[in-house]
């Protein structure tokens, strides 16, 4: 067993993090780790997930692990401004977020935070600037990317100028799949809803009528819990 515990190398990241006024560094594992544990030291896993809240820009996820010493559930948040080179993952990484944190109270890793919970933190070796581009990247991917802190707010959607008349982010559209389905809404319900709104899927819908829907849902499933 190496220094950081069960973990391999390639399951670790480093971080630079101030304590007591010092920069130090700190390694923190991916959840990709932790799963492996789980999996490999459980003949049952589950691991119920969640979406909380979300409303275009902070979201938030839970957890439920169910592992062969109990139940242990953990949440995980992602918002747009901590997240910003995230922006358009906010609801993976927040999922991602719930399941590290569950986990890790499970005792897979129960003395490292997440990689995923240290995302916006820079790397301890600075990678070259690169260029930005609008394509999706994969979340871990995008995590160890160029080791330094975003700035800059999010890219404002290219149609409609106020940021309300463009067309649905992708991750308001992730949204409004998964808590459609949580409502339990069928192809009827959907299109009563989406007609009104001159739209025959979410991705149709403009960013200002997406986040009324996604609260419509919201307060659905809420009233029924």
């Amino acid at each position: 067993m190496n220094q950081n515990g069960a973990f391999k190398e390639d399951e670790i990241v480093s971080r630079k993090v101030k304590i007591n006024g010092e920069w130090q560094t700190r390694t923190f594992p991916i959840i990709g780790g932790r799963l492996r544990l789980a999996h490999e030291q459980n003949d049952n896993l589950s691991l119920q997930t969640e979406l909380v809240s979300w409303d275009g820009q902070y979201a938030v996820f839970k957890c439920c692990a169910v592992t062969s010493k109990g139940t242990f559930v953990g949440f995980g948040t992602a918002n747009s401004q901590r997240d910003a080179r995230l922006a358009e993952s906010l609801i993976e990484l927040a999922e991602t977020r719930s399941i590290a944190r569950s986990l890790r109270f499970a005792g897979f890793g129960l003395e490292f935070t997440g990689a995923e919970e240290v995302s916006h933190v820079p790397s301890t070796e600075p990678e070259p600037e690169q260029t930005t581009n609008n394509c999706d990247k994969p979340v871990f991917e995008s995590q160890e990317s160029d080791g330094k802190p975003e700035t800059k707010a999010p890219a404002q959607p290219k149609n409609g100028g106020n940021g309300n008349g463009g067309k649905a982010t992708g991750a308001q559209c992730r949204a409004l799949y998964v808590l459609s389905k949580k409502a339990q809404m069928g192809d009827e319900d959907l299109d009563s809803l989406l007609r009104p709104l001159n739209a025959a899927r979410f991705e149709d819908l403009t960013i200002a009528d997406a986040s009324r829907l996604i609260q419509h849902f919201q307060t659905q499933t809420q009233a029924a819990a």
